[in-house]
């Protein structure tokens, strides 16, 4: 059979689409969308010197702005009124919990009072409305459902009675109870000093067709599926966290230590501090990664990545590759299971934004390593003098699932409000 002509001129792409517009190409070209799927970082700032933050009057709801530094698109997409005073924000609800549904239509918020809220997934980012839910165990701990677009899950705390909710968005809001976990083998009881959660510190699920959550109750630690709507293992550690199931179905993970599926250990990853912001993904190679901040230890990093089927970890931004020692307020997002490899990371450091990664939105690699600095996060929050938001104006970027767009909280540099904000990387 001859080469296709697309397969046979494939090395000239690249060199075509700089000087002559996709559509032009026929079927050879890709759309702007694929091509930022596959190549999010290509023509975004790669390089490891100060890109300085100017001042920049805060855009209007709705309104895009190219950012200064870094030359990217990014849109305010909420509008949180300063009459609400301390009530004043709209953010996303947690870096390792996707903010977009699975085909991105839809984008969730939490608005502080108000409680979560829908806009639409991409222009205009209209709000659509609240969305009613059934007391979430914490305001992070509502997870979109990994391929069917109109559910989402959260454990609930009403009254203390252990219970796992579905949420359908559409066509008309419902839900429904999963499973009750006050039956054997869980045996969860009707105790707020013990209520069903993701942890202290909740990750998503995995990413297969099972559905597989990591849950507690207490030291009461277990794996359910919800597809099966089975409990898979149950097991007792006396932590404030629940195992984290990693996007393959096969592995978990829970304090550092990396368990299969029975909950029985099988490794330690090698890390100071288990308990750093970190996010569960997948590497492009197919195996599951640990993507975690280090202050401390042999690999110090704001991004090293674990293998967890071997153990093996990488240092992708650190000062062993030429980056700083990791700045404070990192959160990172790899929750991007359309596009693995990639991890976002959120940045307040000094928040002055003159040095390399201070206040600053990254999206990285961890297969290739490459780096992009795509954004100023403009916010106050997490500095040494913290401004009136504090911790409700970190960044808790959450990557969509293409790995096209960031969203990211900020509090434009102490300002009245704290809105959301979407850096588009489809856009040149």
């Amino acid at each position: 059979m001859p080469t296709p002509v697309c397969r046979r001129f494939r090395p000239w792409i690249k060199v075509l689409l700089a000087v002559v517009p996709p559509l032009l190409l026929g079927g050879c070209g890709e759309s702007s969308a694929n091509q930022a799927t596959r190549e999010p970082c290509l023509g975004r700032v790669l390089d490891k010197i100060a890109h300085p933050m100017v001042p920049l009057a805060q855009p209007r709801p709705g309104e895009s702005y190219r950012d200064p530094a870094f030359g990217t698109i990014v849109t305010r997409i909420t509008a949180a009124n300063p009459a609400e005073g301390e009530n004043a924000v709209i953010k996303p609800m947690y870096s390792t919990m996707p903010a977009w549904n699975a085909d991105e239509s839809l984008l969730l918020l939490w608005h502080r009072v108000r409680g979560h809220e829908l806009y639409q997934g991409d222009e205009p980012y209209h709000f659509l409305r609240g969305l009613a839910l059934r007391s979430p165990s914490d305001i992070e701990q509502v997870l979109w459902d990994p391929t069917d677009p109109n559910v989402l899950y959260y454990p609930s705390n009403y009254n203390a009675v252990p219970l796992l909710i579905e949420h359908r968005v559409q066509p008309v809001d419902g839900w429904r109870v999963i499973h009750d976990f006050r039956s054997p083998p869980t045996n969860c009881p009707v105790d707020w000093a013990r209520v069903l959660r993701l942890g202290s510190d909740p990750q998503w699920m995995s990413w297969g067709p099972r559905k597989i959550l990591g849950l507690q109750c207490g030291d009461t630690k277990f794996l359910y599926s919800i597809s099966e709507d089975a409990v898979l293992a149950v097991g007792r550690a006396p932590s404030s966290n629940a195992p984290v199931v990693a996007p393959s179905e096969t592995l978990a993970v829970l304090d550092g230590y990396v368990f299969n599926m029975s909950l029985l250990p099988l490794r330690r990853l090698v890390m100071a501090n288990p308990y750093e912001h970190a996010s569960a993904g997948r590497s492009l190679q197919g195996y599951d990664t640990w993507n975690a901040v280090a202050f401390d230890g042999e690999d110090i990093g704001s991004l090293v990545s674990h293998r967890l089927d071997t153990g093996e970890r990488r240092v992708v931004i650190g000062p062993a590759n030429g980056y700083p020692y990791p700045p404070s307020s990192t959160h990172l997002s790899a929750v991007a299971q359309k596009a693995p490899g990639w991890v976002a990371l959120g940045i307040v450091g000094n928040h002055t934004g003159q040095t390399l990664l201070d206040n600053e939105i990254v999206l990285a690699n961890v297969d290739t390593g490459q780096v992009c600095r795509v954004a100023h996060a403009r916010t106050f929050a997490g500095s040494t003098a913290e401004g009136r938001w504090g911790y409700w104006s970190e960044t808790h970027p959450a990557l969509s699932p293409t790995a096209t767009r960031i969203v990211f909280g900020s509090d434009w540099m102490n300002g009245l409000t704290v809105d959301s904000y979407v850096v588009d990387l489809r856009k040149p």
